[in-house]
């Protein structure tokens, strides 16, 4: 798999686009990826490279467990901006995946940006590839990127504790997770247990963003 197809979406006056990176294109994210407001939550405790990220390209090209888009502004001209992606896939004994995403230009923070993207992302990987479940992760302290998740319908699973130490202080971890709410994966992942009120709520909430990228994401 790799990479993903092309989707493109309206974020605001932006144009929007998930689609494959080039090796060339990803020294965009060097400069992002060098100072510590980016990735303080990435667990990362050095600075990248062009060689680093080359390398880290190299080794996605090849990843047949993971799907990766780059993310991208094509509203003048196309500017990378970033990543996202569905990986550690599990099929057995349920389609599961993990979902993370990082904008590495902070000019485009704030924007909706990563809102956006989860629904289209949610939404491809519940109808166009039969995921039942999604996990993601947030470290406390991250409230833009969990509110973001939340957007598309993730809920709290359980805290990990003491899970990355930066600023001098340990953090801990909110595990979190969307359930597909197309009924053939919904009734398959609850069997005989009864959905709890706040998996319920999710349910809606998930079912929304899917509308909503129904309607507003156009895929390649």
């Amino acid at each position: 798999m790799a990479f993903g197809p092309v989707m493109n979406m309206n974020v605001g006056d932006l144009k929007i686009e998930l689609a494959p990176l080039t090796k060339e294109s990803v020294s965009s994210f060097v400069a992002g990826m060098q100072q510590a407001s980016v990735t303080q939550y990435l667990n990362a405790s050095s600075a990248f490279t062009i060689e680093d990220e080359e390398e880290w390209y190299d080794k996605t090209r090849k990843d047949r467990n993971s799907i990766i888009w780059g993310i991208w502004d094509v509203t003048d001209g196309r500017t990378l901006i970033g990543n996202t992606s569905l990986n550690s896939f599990e099929r057995d004994p349920l389609f599961q995946a993990v979902s993370g995403v990082v904008i590495t230009d902070k000019e485009y923070w704030g924007k909706g940006i990563a809102s956006a993207i989860h629904k289209a992302r949610t939404w491809y990987a519940f109808s166009e590839l039969g995921i039942v479940r999604i996990k993601s992760a947030v470290i406390h302290g991250n409230a833009a990127s969990k509110k973001a998740l939340q957007k598309s319908g993730y809920t709290d699973v359980y805290i990990e504790r003491n899970t990355q130490f930066s600023d001098g202080q340990l953090h801990h971890q909110d595990n979190m997770e969307c359930l597909n709410p197309l009924d053939w994966a919904w009734d398959r992942w609850w069997g005989r247990d009864v959905p709890t009120p706040a998996a319920l709520a999710s349910r809606h909430v998930t079912q929304d963003a899917m509308e909503w990228a129904e309607s507003s994401v156009t895929l390649a």
